[in-house]
């Protein structure tokens, strides 16, 4: 059974831009496969400030730690990056499935496997020393998500994120994010206008030594 066209048998929702749509403590009944468009996963500490966890694209299975687990609640937020929409899948069906059909078991588990390692790619960026690594790092981890090339434009896949956005995932002021933005762009590392914003992937990763 291919996985994908199983999704596609599921009902669809739309999501707008900013929209939460789940949040930590709501009941874990149904998965999100996206269908178009990006959500940010990320977890919020007792000081109210975000961490950014992952972003989950086109046929991405989400909340992916609800899978498998015993645990019926939700354990982070889950917002509209973009605009876009979702198959609402049903986790005992697709559980069900799943255990009698291991193509669909082994595309699931290799689908969790990028999960686990885009994780720790992000919990690695955002524990850097600096703000500017701290950006650097999680712009060519966005970049990466969306495309293989060395140079990536976010909004050319409609990730079309402002400065604000950007500081609340790497933990820092927006006065300081636009500040390390222009710190960048003047080194060439990334380009943008109010139409683009391109991430050089190869530069920054190079001069990051990765």
């Amino acid at each position: 059974m291919d996985i994908v066209n199983y999704i596609q048998q599921f009902p669809t929702k739309t999501f707008r831009r900013g929209e939460l749509l789940l949040q930590k403590g709501d009941p874990g009944v149904n998965l999100m496969a996206i269908r178009d468009g990006f959500v940010k996963v990320s977890s919020i500490n007792a000081n109210g400030v975000e961490r950014l966890l992952w972003i989950a694209g086109r046929y991405d299975l989400t909340p992916t730690e609800q899978l498998f687990s015993k645990h019926n609640q939700v354990r982070f937020f889950y917002t509209a990056l973009t605009d876009g929409s979702y198959y609402n899948v049903d986790k005992k069906e697709l559980l069900t499935i799943a255990q009698n059909e291991p193509a669909v078991m082994a595309e699931i588990a290799k689908n969790m496997a990028l999960h686990y390692d885009d994780f720790l790619q992000r919990v690695d960026a955002v524990d850097t020393a600096t703000v500017k690594e701290r950006l650097m790092r999680t712009l060519c981890y966005l970049a990466e998500r969306l495309d293989s090339n060395e140079t990536v434009d976010l909004y050319s896949y409609g990730l079309k994120l402002s400065h604000q956005e950007l500081s609340e995932m790497i933990g820092s002021s927006r006065e300081t994010t636009s500040l390390m933005l222009s710190e960048l762009r003047k080194a060439d590392l990334v380009r943008y206008s109010r139409q683009k914003l391109t991430v050089c992937v190869d530069k920054i990763k190079t001069l990051l030594g990765d």
